[in-house]
């Protein structure tokens, strides 16, 4: 970004307030990530990329790259440590890890995900 300066007593084509709406429109295009971008997943151990959604009613979905996909329902909220229900019925805790990553696991079966904030 290429750093403009003012001379003194001049006036700026733009007011503080468009100024301000611009510098967030451009950091907010440096720090997105595309909808459709691929996170480095894993599942059980092993590296599988996967793309993540959630709903505002703790809905979770995990799309994977092989084309399958889980949607996991809040049973019980909590921090760091949540309940989850998938569709098929197994039960998922959730660890929300200090750096933001998130762990699944379900002691039933013994499968454990991990996906990363970014």
């Amino acid at each position: 970004m290429q750093r403009r300066t003012q001379q003194a007593g001049s006036r700026s084509a733009m007011g503080p307030v468009a100024s301000a709406a611009a510098l967030l429109v451009l950091l907010g295009h440096a720090t997105a990530s595309p909808a459709d971008s691929w996170k480095a997943c894993s599942y059980n151990d092993r590296p599988i990329s996967c793309r993540d959604s959630h709903s505002p009613d703790g809905t979770l979905r995990i799309t994977w790259k092989d084309g399958q996909a889980m949607t996991y329902r809040l049973v019980k909220e909590g921090f760091p440590i949540s309940t989850l229900r998938d569709s098929l019925g197994g039960i998922w805790q959730r660890e929300i890890l200090v750096q933001g990553n998130a762990v699944f696991s379900n002691s039933a079966n013994g499968n454990r995900i991990v996906v990363p904030l970014r």
